[in-house]
């Protein structure tokens, strides 16, 4: 998961303080990572798959 969200290849900002990551892990599966600006910095709340929206 950290692999896809540091190495992105779409970052799409949904809402204000929301943006959805979309990357490869390590065994190259494609996954969506939706993090939030939190006072702490980014964190992660969001993890899965990703869908067919996010590989067009």
């Amino acid at each position: 998961m950290m692999h896809a969200f540091n190495n992105p290849i779409l970052v799409d900002e949904i809402d204000d303080g929301f943006t959805m990551f979309v990357g490869a892990d390590q065994a190259a599966n494609l996954l969506e990572v939706g993090v939030i600006d939190s006072s702490d910095g980014p964190t992660i709340v969001h993890a899965m798959p990703a869908r067919p929206k996010y590989l067009r």
